[in-house]
């Protein structure tokens, strides 16, 4: 009988090691599309400030003390 309870045990262990992996793929899924959105709305700043430098006729300098 030892032998069989070692072996649900060990199922069970499986089972739950599935769920807890299932849960990781879900929140790697999650920060994947975070993280995308992160990326384009860096990409929209660092346009818009090319453009604001182009029409302000160079690359902002910073006052002389």
């Amino acid at each position: 009988m030892g032998a069989v309870a070692d072996a649900i045990a060990a199922l069970k262990e499986v089972l739950r090691m599935q769920g807890d992996l299932e849960r990781l793929s879900h929140n790697v899924d999650d920060l994947s599309k975070l993280v995308t959105d992160l990326d384009r709305r860096m990409v929209r700043i660092e346009t818009m400030v090319e453009i604001a430098g182009r029409r302000s006729g160079g690359p902002a300098k910073l006052p002389r003390p």
